[in-house]
């Protein structure tokens, strides 16, 4: 199943076919702003929902036990002593999955060009 290789391609769709010049307009400067100002909307409704409607925090009460999905950053967090190289390792992980894509992506490329 992982063995097999990615041969598909996707194609983009040609939007400007069959369309005039004066009927296109450029992707970023008009698509993206509107994403832009609703994500900043939602940072600034998220912001005012804390400032107005704070939890209270005891630092008193624990849970008896810790999440599952804690767990791994626990276990990481009492293996490793140093704050500092601690947050390094939780920062150069998920740049590792981030990265993921692009590596194979690489690879994918540098197979085409040989043939």
């Amino acid at each position: 199943m992982f063995s097999k290789r990615y041969t598909i391609l996707t194609v983009m769709k040609d939007y400007t076919k069959n369309k005039r010049p004066e009927m296109l307009e450029p992707f970023f400067p008009n698509e993206m702003f509107r994403y832009i100002i609703v994500g900043c909307f939602l940072v600034v409704l998220d912001f005012a929902a804390v400032l107005f409607f704070p939890l209270p925090f005891h630092p008193v009460n624990k849970p008896e036990h810790i999440p599952w999905f804690f767990y791994p950053g626990y276990l990481l967090k009492k293996a490793v002593q140093n704050e500092g190289l601690f947050i390094f390792i939780l920062v150069a992980g998920s740049l590792f999955f981030v990265f993921i894509p692009f590596i194979f992506r690489w690879k994918r490329r540098q197979d085409s060009n040989r043939s």
